[in-house]
Protein backbone atom coordinates (compact mmCIF):
# COMPACT_ATOMS: atom_id res chain seq x y z
CA UNK A 1 0.00 0.00 0.00
CA UNK A 2 1.72 2.74 -1.25
CA UNK A 3 4.43 3.63 -3.87
CA UNK A 4 7.09 5.58 -2.61
CA UNK A 5 10.77 3.98 -3.01
CA UNK A 6 10.08 2.31 -0.02
CA UNK A 7 6.83 0.64 -1.32
CA UNK A 8 8.34 -0.31 -5.04
CA UNK A 9 12.16 -1.55 -3.30
CA UNK A 10 9.87 -3.99 -1.11
CA UNK A 11 7.63 -4.89 -3.73
CA UNK A 12 10.57 -5.72 -6.61
CA UNK A 13 12.23 -7.72 -3.84
CA UNK A 14 9.61 -10.07 -3.17
CA UNK A 15 8.34 -10.31 -6.71
CA UNK A 16 11.76 -11.56 -7.55
CA UNK A 17 11.57 -14.08 -5.31
CA UNK A 18 8.49 -15.38 -6.89
CA UNK A 19 5.55 -13.75 -4.26
CA UNK A 20 2.00 -12.63 -5.72
CA UNK A 21 2.58 -8.89 -5.39
CA UNK A 22 -0.41 -6.32 -5.62
CA UNK A 23 0.74 -2.30 -5.33
CA UNK A 24 -1.83 0.35 -4.81
CA UNK A 25 -1.00 3.88 -4.95
CA UNK A 26 -3.34 6.95 -4.66
CA UNK A 27 -2.24 8.93 -6.45
CA UNK A 28 -2.10 8.68 -10.48
CA UNK A 29 1.48 7.57 -10.82
CA UNK A 30 4.03 6.04 -8.31
CA UNK A 31 7.02 7.48 -6.81
CA UNK A 32 5.85 9.58 -4.09
CA UNK A 33 8.39 12.15 -2.63
CA UNK A 34 10.74 10.38 -5.69
CA UNK A 35 8.85 12.77 -7.99
CA UNK A 36 9.14 15.89 -10.29
CA UNK A 37 6.51 18.43 -11.70
CA UNK A 38 6.50 20.75 -14.80
CA UNK A 39 5.64 24.57 -14.87
CA UNK A 40 5.87 26.51 -17.82
CA UNK A 41 9.15 25.14 -19.58
CA UNK A 42 10.51 24.24 -16.75
CA UNK A 43 10.68 20.27 -14.69
CA UNK A 44 11.58 21.11 -11.01
CA UNK A 45 13.21 17.72 -9.07
CA UNK A 46 10.72 17.64 -5.73
CA UNK A 47 12.42 16.32 -3.16
CA UNK A 48 16.38 14.39 -3.93
CA UNK A 49 19.26 16.30 -3.07
CA UNK A 50 21.59 13.24 -2.74
CA UNK A 51 21.91 9.67 -2.07
CA UNK A 52 24.60 7.79 -0.08
CA UNK A 53 25.77 4.03 -0.45
CA UNK A 54 25.66 4.84 -4.11
CA UNK A 55 29.46 4.27 -4.66
CA UNK A 56 30.51 2.31 -7.87
CA UNK A 57 33.53 0.94 -6.56
CA UNK A 58 35.76 2.18 -8.95
CA UNK A 59 38.57 4.89 -8.19
CA UNK A 60 38.70 3.62 -4.34
CA UNK A 61 35.03 3.94 -4.11
CA UNK A 62 32.85 1.09 -2.06
CA UNK A 63 30.59 -0.43 -3.79
CA UNK A 64 27.52 0.98 -1.85
CA UNK A 65 25.37 -0.95 -0.33
CA UNK A 66 22.29 0.95 -1.91
CA UNK A 67 23.35 -0.04 -5.66
CA UNK A 68 24.27 -3.05 -4.32
CA UNK A 69 20.40 -3.98 -3.33
CA UNK A 70 18.77 -2.27 -6.64
CA UNK A 71 21.13 -4.66 -8.79
CA UNK A 72 20.90 -7.67 -7.16
CA UNK A 73 17.01 -6.83 -8.20
CA UNK A 74 17.42 -5.94 -11.52
CA UNK A 75 17.37 -2.28 -11.34
CA UNK A 76 20.08 0.02 -12.60
CA UNK A 77 19.64 3.46 -12.31
CA UNK A 78 21.49 6.15 -13.93
CA UNK A 79 23.40 7.83 -10.88
CA UNK A 80 25.45 11.15 -11.24
CA UNK A 81 28.13 11.83 -8.58
CA UNK A 82 27.77 15.21 -7.45
CA UNK A 83 30.84 17.61 -7.23
CA UNK A 84 31.70 17.75 -3.57
CA UNK A 85 30.70 16.55 -0.34
CA UNK A 86 29.00 20.11 0.68
CA UNK A 87 29.58 23.61 0.67
CA UNK A 88 28.86 25.67 3.98
CA UNK A 89 28.42 29.65 4.37
CA UNK A 90 28.77 30.48 7.73
CA UNK A 91 27.42 34.09 8.26
CA UNK A 92 28.89 34.34 12.12
CA UNK A 93 32.18 32.78 11.68
CA UNK A 94 32.72 34.85 7.94
CA UNK A 95 33.39 31.54 6.50
CA UNK A 96 32.86 29.74 3.11
CA UNK A 97 33.87 26.26 3.50
CA UNK A 98 34.04 23.68 0.83
CA UNK A 99 33.93 19.63 2.22
CA UNK A 100 35.56 17.67 -0.59
CA UNK A 101 35.34 13.57 -0.78
CA UNK A 102 37.49 11.35 0.17
CA UNK A 103 38.32 10.90 4.28
CA UNK A 104 41.76 12.36 4.16
CA UNK A 105 40.95 15.00 1.60
CA UNK A 106 38.14 16.31 4.26
CA UNK A 107 40.70 16.00 7.19
CA UNK A 108 43.28 18.48 5.45
CA UNK A 109 40.06 20.99 4.55
CA UNK A 110 39.07 21.44 7.82
CA UNK A 111 42.92 21.38 9.22
CA UNK A 112 43.12 24.42 6.60
CA UNK A 113 40.83 26.35 8.51
CA UNK A 114 41.58 24.71 12.05
CA UNK A 115 44.43 23.47 12.19
CA UNK A 116 44.99 22.94 15.74
CA UNK A 117 42.13 20.22 15.51
CA UNK A 118 43.31 18.07 12.78
CA UNK A 119 43.79 15.28 15.06
CA UNK A 120 40.70 15.33 16.73
CA UNK A 121 38.94 16.11 13.46
CA UNK A 122 41.21 12.26 12.07
CA UNK A 123 40.00 10.83 15.11
CA UNK A 124 36.43 11.38 14.66
CA UNK A 125 36.32 10.10 11.16
CA UNK A 126 38.12 6.59 12.62
CA UNK A 127 35.22 6.65 15.24
CA UNK A 128 32.69 7.96 12.08
CA UNK A 129 33.95 4.34 10.37
CA UNK A 130 34.33 1.69 13.28
CA UNK A 131 30.85 2.53 13.34
CA UNK A 132 30.13 2.04 9.52
CA UNK A 133 31.98 -1.28 10.73
CA UNK A 134 30.18 -2.54 13.00
CA UNK A 135 26.94 -1.76 11.38
CA UNK A 136 27.69 -3.43 7.98
CA UNK A 137 28.86 -6.86 10.99
CA UNK A 138 25.43 -6.58 12.44
CA UNK A 139 23.48 -6.55 8.55
CA UNK A 140 25.38 -9.75 7.93
CA UNK A 141 24.46 -11.69 10.79
CA UNK A 142 21.22 -13.67 10.63
CA UNK A 143 17.97 -11.94 11.65
CA UNK A 144 20.82 -8.93 12.10
CA UNK A 145 20.73 -10.05 15.54
CA UNK A 146 25.04 -10.19 16.36
CA UNK A 147 27.39 -12.23 18.38
CA UNK A 148 27.60 -10.28 21.76
CA UNK A 149 31.25 -11.39 22.41
CA UNK A 150 32.29 -10.19 18.83
CA UNK A 151 30.32 -6.36 19.84
CA UNK A 152 32.53 -6.04 22.68
CA UNK A 153 35.58 -7.25 21.61
CA UNK A 154 35.95 -5.84 17.74
CA UNK A 155 33.02 -3.24 17.63
CA UNK A 156 33.41 -1.44 21.46
CA UNK A 157 33.43 2.00 19.82
CA UNK A 158 29.87 1.01 18.65
CA UNK A 159 28.23 0.15 22.02
CA UNK A 160 30.27 2.80 23.70
CA UNK A 161 28.45 5.97 21.26
CA UNK A 162 25.15 4.10 20.85
CA UNK A 163 23.65 6.09 23.82
CA UNK A 164 24.90 8.92 22.65
CA UNK A 165 23.96 12.18 20.67
CA UNK A 166 25.82 14.14 17.92
CA UNK A 167 26.19 16.74 20.58
CA UNK A 168 27.65 14.97 23.46
CA UNK A 169 29.79 12.80 21.17
CA UNK A 170 31.06 16.29 19.36
CA UNK A 171 31.76 17.89 22.96
CA UNK A 172 33.74 14.42 24.03
CA UNK A 173 36.35 15.31 21.23
CA UNK A 174 36.63 18.68 22.77
CA UNK A 175 36.36 20.38 18.70
CA UNK A 176 36.86 24.23 18.23
CA UNK A 177 33.17 25.73 17.80
CA UNK A 178 34.34 26.05 14.38
CA UNK A 179 35.03 22.40 14.16
CA UNK A 180 31.60 21.51 15.55
CA UNK A 181 29.63 23.70 12.89
CA UNK A 182 31.85 22.16 9.82
CA UNK A 183 31.14 18.74 10.71
CA UNK A 184 27.66 19.01 11.98
CA UNK A 185 26.74 20.87 8.36
CA UNK A 186 25.14 17.65 6.98
CA UNK A 187 22.74 17.72 10.12
CA UNK A 188 19.72 19.24 8.10
CA UNK A 189 18.91 16.18 6.30
CA UNK A 190 17.87 14.22 8.65
CA UNK A 191 16.72 16.43 11.74
CA UNK A 192 16.00 20.54 13.22
CA UNK A 193 18.05 19.48 16.41
CA UNK A 194 21.44 18.92 15.82
CA UNK A 195 22.76 18.83 19.08
CA UNK A 196 20.29 16.12 20.17
CA UNK A 197 20.08 13.53 16.83
CA UNK A 198 21.68 9.82 17.85
CA UNK A 199 25.44 10.29 16.85
CA UNK A 200 24.81 6.77 15.57
CA UNK A 201 23.06 7.81 12.43
CA UNK A 202 24.81 10.74 11.87
CA UNK A 203 27.87 9.45 12.18
CA UNK A 204 27.48 6.58 9.73
CA UNK A 205 25.92 9.64 7.25
CA UNK A 206 28.74 11.62 7.38
CA UNK A 207 31.17 8.93 7.14
CA UNK A 208 29.44 7.09 3.84
CA UNK A 209 29.09 10.48 1.72
CA UNK A 210 32.84 11.55 2.35
CA UNK A 211 33.89 7.96 1.82
CA UNK A 212 32.05 7.62 -1.55
CA UNK A 213 30.88 10.31 -2.90
CA UNK A 214 27.29 11.11 -2.98
CA UNK A 215 24.90 10.97 -6.21
CA UNK A 216 21.53 11.56 -7.53
CA UNK A 217 19.34 10.13 -10.37
CA UNK A 218 20.15 11.64 -13.57
CA UNK A 219 17.50 14.25 -14.71
CA UNK A 220 15.02 13.78 -11.95
CA UNK A 221 14.45 11.27 -8.86
CA UNK A 222 11.26 10.58 -10.50
CA UNK A 223 13.76 8.19 -12.73
CA UNK A 224 14.30 6.00 -10.47
CA UNK A 225 10.64 5.25 -9.38
CA UNK A 226 10.21 4.44 -12.98
CA UNK A 227 12.99 1.76 -12.92
CA UNK A 228 11.49 0.68 -10.06
CA UNK A 229 8.01 0.06 -11.17
CA UNK A 230 9.16 -1.04 -14.42
CA UNK A 231 11.25 -3.63 -12.92
CA UNK A 232 8.06 -4.73 -10.56
CA UNK A 233 6.23 -5.07 -13.67
CA UNK A 234 8.52 -7.49 -15.79
CA UNK A 235 9.04 -9.70 -12.46
CA UNK A 236 5.29 -9.99 -12.46
CA UNK A 237 3.66 -8.04 -9.95
CA UNK A 238 0.49 -5.88 -10.54
CA UNK A 239 0.71 -1.71 -9.75
CA UNK A 240 -2.54 -0.14 -10.09
CA UNK A 241 -2.60 3.55 -9.66
CA UNK A 242 -5.52 5.60 -8.48
CA UNK A 243 -6.74 3.29 -5.94
CA UNK A 244 -6.97 4.62 -2.39
CA UNK A 245 -7.31 1.83 0.59
CA UNK A 246 -9.62 2.96 3.01
CA UNK A 247 -9.46 0.23 5.53
CA UNK A 248 -7.82 -2.40 6.67
CA UNK A 249 -9.19 -6.31 6.74
CA UNK A 250 -8.80 -7.55 10.48
CA UNK A 251 -9.89 -10.86 11.14
CA UNK A 252 -8.81 -12.54 14.84
CA UNK A 253 -6.36 -10.16 15.31
CA UNK A 254 -4.81 -9.88 12.12
CA UNK A 255 -4.62 -7.70 8.82
CA UNK A 256 -5.68 -10.05 6.10
CA UNK A 257 -6.20 -7.83 3.22
CA UNK A 258 -7.73 -4.28 2.51
CA UNK A 259 -10.82 -2.49 1.18
CA UNK A 260 -10.28 0.16 -1.50
CA UNK A 261 -12.85 3.13 -1.41
CA UNK A 262 -15.10 1.92 -3.90
CA UNK A 263 -15.67 -0.66 -1.49
CA UNK A 264 -13.90 -3.78 -3.03
CA UNK A 265 -12.09 -6.09 -0.85
CA UNK A 266 -8.46 -7.68 -1.49
CA UNK A 267 -7.61 -10.43 0.85
CA UNK A 268 -3.84 -10.76 1.28
CA UNK A 269 -1.81 -12.89 3.69
CA UNK A 270 0.89 -9.75 4.40
CA UNK A 271 0.33 -5.84 3.68
CA UNK A 272 2.74 -4.13 4.15
CA UNK A 273 2.06 0.33 3.83
CA UNK A 274 4.54 2.95 3.02
CA UNK A 275 2.57 5.33 4.83
CA UNK A 276 2.46 6.53 8.30
CA UNK A 277 1.08 4.05 11.00
CA UNK A 278 -1.09 6.68 13.03
CA UNK A 279 -2.89 7.31 9.64
CA UNK A 280 -3.30 3.08 9.70
CA UNK A 281 -4.31 2.87 13.42
CA UNK A 282 -6.61 6.00 13.67
CA UNK A 283 -8.36 5.92 10.08
CA UNK A 284 -8.03 2.55 8.25
CA UNK A 285 -8.84 0.27 11.81
CA UNK A 286 -11.10 -0.05 13.84
CA UNK A 287 -10.29 1.04 17.25
CA UNK A 288 -11.14 -2.52 19.08
CA UNK A 289 -8.40 -3.95 16.21
CA UNK A 290 -5.48 -1.58 17.11
CA UNK A 291 -3.15 -2.63 20.24
CA UNK A 292 -3.04 0.33 22.84
CA UNK A 293 1.28 -0.82 22.88
CA UNK A 294 0.73 0.23 19.24
CA UNK A 295 -0.61 3.57 19.45
CA UNK A 296 0.95 4.31 22.27
CA UNK A 297 4.60 4.10 20.56
CA UNK A 298 3.17 6.47 18.17
CA UNK A 299 2.37 8.87 21.03
CA UNK A 300 6.02 8.10 22.31
CA UNK A 301 7.82 9.02 18.80
CA UNK A 302 8.38 12.89 17.97
CA UNK A 303 7.16 13.95 14.56
CA UNK A 304 10.12 14.62 12.40
CA UNK A 305 10.55 17.88 10.53
CA UNK A 306 8.19 19.47 7.81
CA UNK A 307 9.44 21.47 4.63
CA UNK A 308 8.98 25.00 3.39
CA UNK A 309 10.47 24.49 -0.39
CA UNK A 310 10.81 26.87 -3.27
CA UNK A 311 11.38 26.05 -6.65
CA UNK A 312 12.43 28.48 -8.98
CA UNK A 313 13.13 28.43 -12.73
CA UNK A 314 15.91 30.84 -14.30
CA UNK A 315 16.08 31.90 -17.39
CA UNK A 316 20.03 32.32 -17.90
CA UNK A 317 22.62 29.34 -17.28
CA UNK A 318 24.16 28.96 -14.18
CA UNK A 319 27.40 30.49 -15.35
CA UNK A 320 25.80 33.58 -16.62
CA UNK A 321 24.40 34.13 -12.80
CA UNK A 322 27.47 33.58 -11.16
CA UNK A 323 26.22 30.39 -9.71
CA UNK A 324 29.39 27.74 -9.37
CA UNK A 325 28.33 25.24 -6.59
CA UNK A 326 25.83 22.38 -6.80
CA UNK A 327 24.38 22.52 -3.33
CA UNK A 328 25.03 24.78 -0.69
CA UNK A 329 24.39 24.88 3.23
CA UNK A 330 23.83 28.49 4.49
CA UNK A 331 24.29 28.59 8.52
CA UNK A 332 23.22 32.11 9.71
CA UNK A 333 22.79 30.78 13.60
CA UNK A 334 24.76 28.59 15.17
CA UNK A 335 22.94 28.16 18.23
CA UNK A 336 21.46 24.88 18.12
CA UNK A 337 18.48 25.75 20.73
CA UNK A 338 17.72 28.95 19.29
CA UNK A 339 17.49 27.50 15.55
CA UNK A 340 15.77 24.79 16.99
CA UNK A 341 12.67 26.64 18.43
CA UNK A 342 12.74 29.06 15.16
CA UNK A 343 11.48 26.26 12.86
CA UNK A 344 8.74 26.27 15.66
CA UNK A 345 7.74 29.38 14.19
CA UNK A 346 5.76 30.34 10.51
CA UNK A 347 7.55 33.22 10.32
CA UNK A 348 10.17 34.97 8.32
CA UNK A 349 13.47 34.16 10.11
CA UNK A 350 15.33 32.00 8.85
CA UNK A 351 18.23 30.75 10.72
CA UNK A 352 19.45 27.93 8.20
CA UNK A 353 18.91 27.12 4.48
CA UNK A 354 19.94 25.11 1.62
CA UNK A 355 19.87 25.59 -1.88
CA UNK A 356 20.42 23.30 -4.35
CA UNK A 357 21.54 24.14 -8.82
CA UNK A 358 21.08 20.86 -9.85
CA UNK A 359 22.75 22.17 -13.52
CA UNK A 360 25.61 22.28 -11.95
CA UNK A 361 25.73 18.49 -11.28
CA UNK A 362 23.91 17.70 -14.48
CA UNK A 363 24.90 20.48 -17.23
CA UNK A 364 21.81 21.54 -19.18
CA UNK A 365 19.52 19.26 -17.19
CA UNK A 366 17.18 22.21 -17.08
CA UNK A 367 16.94 23.31 -20.51
CA UNK A 368 19.79 25.32 -22.87
CA UNK A 369 19.98 28.88 -21.30
CA UNK A 370 18.12 27.91 -18.40
CA UNK A 371 18.79 26.48 -14.80
CA UNK A 372 16.61 25.77 -11.52
CA UNK A 373 17.58 26.41 -7.91
CA UNK A 374 15.42 24.36 -4.82
CA UNK A 375 15.80 26.10 -2.03
CA UNK A 376 15.01 24.44 1.38
CA UNK A 377 14.44 25.47 5.23
CA UNK A 378 12.94 22.67 8.08
CA UNK A 379 9.97 23.58 9.69
CA UNK A 380 8.10 21.98 12.70
CA UNK A 381 4.98 20.15 11.23
CA UNK A 382 2.92 22.33 14.13
CA UNK A 383 4.86 25.82 13.08
CA UNK A 384 1.39 26.40 10.83
CA UNK A 385 -1.15 25.68 13.71
CA UNK A 386 -1.64 28.87 15.14
CA UNK A 387 -2.46 31.05 12.08
CA UNK A 388 0.02 30.10 9.32
CA UNK A 389 -3.19 28.37 7.31
CA UNK A 390 -5.25 31.95 7.46
CA UNK A 391 -5.58 32.68 4.16
CA UNK A 392 -3.94 36.19 4.13
CA UNK A 393 -0.97 35.29 6.08
CA UNK A 394 -0.53 32.05 4.87
CA UNK A 395 -0.01 34.02 1.31
CA UNK A 396 2.19 36.60 2.60
CA UNK A 397 4.24 34.86 4.61
CA UNK A 398 5.20 32.74 1.47
CA UNK A 399 6.17 35.60 -0.24
CA UNK A 400 8.10 36.97 2.31
CA UNK A 401 10.02 33.22 3.10
CA UNK A 402 10.82 33.27 -0.49
CA UNK A 403 12.12 37.15 -0.15
CA UNK A 404 14.34 36.43 1.96
CA UNK A 405 15.83 33.28 0.59
CA UNK A 406 16.65 34.98 -2.71
CA UNK A 407 17.91 38.21 -0.74
CA UNK A 408 20.49 35.98 1.67
CA UNK A 409 21.44 33.57 -1.51
CA UNK A 410 22.45 37.13 -3.29
CA UNK A 411 24.11 38.69 -0.35
CA UNK A 412 26.06 35.41 0.82
CA UNK A 413 27.11 34.05 -3.29
CA UNK A 414 27.44 36.97 -5.19
CA UNK A 415 24.95 35.64 -7.53
CA UNK A 416 22.49 37.53 -9.33
CA UNK A 417 19.17 35.76 -10.46
CA UNK A 418 16.28 37.74 -8.75
CA UNK A 419 16.07 39.58 -12.48
CA UNK A 420 15.87 36.05 -13.84
CA UNK A 421 13.05 34.49 -12.21
CA UNK A 422 10.76 32.81 -15.03
CA UNK A 423 8.49 30.38 -12.79
CA UNK A 424 8.63 29.90 -8.87
CA UNK A 425 6.73 27.25 -7.35
CA UNK A 426 6.08 27.06 -3.55
CA UNK A 427 5.61 24.20 -0.67
CA UNK A 428 4.80 24.73 2.67
CA UNK A 429 3.65 21.85 4.95
CA UNK A 430 -0.48 22.43 4.02
CA UNK A 431 1.37 21.63 0.42
CA UNK A 432 2.84 18.63 1.38
CA UNK A 433 -0.94 17.57 3.77
CA UNK A 434 -2.56 17.89 0.36
CA UNK A 435 -0.24 15.85 -1.94
CA UNK A 436 0.33 12.91 0.70
CA UNK A 437 -2.39 13.06 3.13
CA UNK A 438 0.50 12.86 5.61
CA UNK A 439 -0.37 15.11 8.54
CA UNK A 440 1.02 18.19 9.14
CA UNK A 441 2.99 17.76 6.24
CA UNK A 442 5.54 15.68 8.07
CA UNK A 443 7.94 14.99 5.28
CA UNK A 444 10.67 14.00 7.75
CA UNK A 445 8.84 10.89 9.48
CA UNK A 446 10.06 10.26 12.91
CA UNK A 447 12.93 12.50 14.64
CA UNK A 448 16.25 9.86 15.08
CA UNK A 449 16.66 10.31 18.93
CA UNK A 450 19.10 8.26 20.96
CA UNK A 451 16.89 6.43 22.14
CA UNK A 452 14.50 6.03 18.78
CA UNK A 453 17.16 6.25 16.48
CA UNK A 454 17.67 3.04 13.64
CA UNK A 455 19.31 0.70 15.67
CA UNK A 456 16.62 0.63 18.88
CA UNK A 457 13.91 0.30 15.76
CA UNK A 458 16.29 -2.88 14.28
CA UNK A 459 16.66 -4.58 17.34
CA UNK A 460 13.05 -3.97 18.57
CA UNK A 461 11.66 -4.51 15.41
CA UNK A 462 10.00 -8.45 16.32
CA UNK A 463 8.42 -6.73 19.74
CA UNK A 464 6.94 -3.66 17.86
CA UNK A 465 5.06 -5.50 15.24
CA UNK A 466 1.93 -5.05 17.54
CA UNK A 467 -0.30 -6.66 14.46
CA UNK A 468 -0.09 -9.54 12.59
CA UNK A 469 0.04 -9.52 9.08
CA UNK A 470 0.80 -5.76 8.58
CA UNK A 471 4.79 -4.29 8.53
CA UNK A 472 5.60 -0.45 7.65
CA UNK A 473 8.07 0.47 4.19
CA UNK A 474 9.15 3.68 3.92
CA UNK A 475 10.10 6.55 5.95
CA UNK A 476 8.11 5.52 9.12
CA UNK A 477 9.75 2.22 8.77
CA UNK A 478 12.93 0.54 11.12
CA UNK A 479 15.23 2.52 8.67
CA UNK A 480 13.99 5.79 9.25
CA UNK A 481 13.31 8.40 6.32
CA UNK A 482 15.59 9.29 3.65
CA UNK A 483 15.81 7.84 0.36
CA UNK A 484 18.69 5.84 0.45
CA UNK A 485 16.79 4.51 4.14
CA UNK A 486 13.59 3.86 2.39
CA UNK A 487 15.08 1.66 -0.59
CA UNK A 488 16.90 -0.43 1.94
CA UNK A 489 14.03 -0.73 4.79
CA UNK A 490 11.76 -1.92 1.47
CA UNK A 491 14.35 -4.72 0.81
CA UNK A 492 14.90 -5.32 4.34
CA UNK A 493 11.34 -5.60 4.91
CA UNK A 494 10.76 -7.68 1.98
CA UNK A 495 13.45 -10.01 3.31
CA UNK A 496 11.77 -10.45 6.74
CA UNK A 497 8.46 -11.08 4.74
CA UNK A 498 9.65 -13.66 3.04
CA UNK A 499 10.45 -15.87 6.05
CA UNK A 500 7.14 -15.32 7.66
CA UNK A 501 5.44 -16.50 4.57
CA UNK A 502 7.75 -19.79 4.68
CA UNK A 503 6.98 -20.40 8.51
CA UNK A 504 3.33 -19.81 7.74
CA UNK A 505 3.14 -22.75 5.61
Amino acid sequence: MGSGVGGLSAAVQLALKGTKVLVLEQHNMTGGYSSSFIRGRYEFEVSLHELCECGDGKDGHTYGGVRKHLANAGVYPDLVCVPEAYRVIFENHNLDFTMPFGIENAIKAVAKVVPQDEEKVRNYFKLCEEISNALVYIEGCPQMKPDPMVMMTKHSSFLRTAGYSLGEVHDSFGFTPLTEDILSAYYGYITRNRRDVSFTVYGLLMYLYVRDGAHIINKTSHGLAVDLEERCRVLGAQIETGVYVAKMLVENGAVVGVQTADGSKIRAKRVLCNCQPDVVYTKMMDKKDVPDNALKLCDKRVAGASLFSAYVGLDATPQELGIDSYEIFFNFDQDAKRVYDATKVWTKYITNMSATCIDIAIPGMTGEGRCQIGFTYLLDPDAMAKDGVDPSIYQKNKEEFLDHLIEMYERLTGARIRGHIEEVEVATPATYVRYTGVPKGNVYAYEMTVVDGIVPRVNNKDAEQYIKGLDFVGGFGRRAFGFCSSITNGFDTAEDTLLKLKEAK
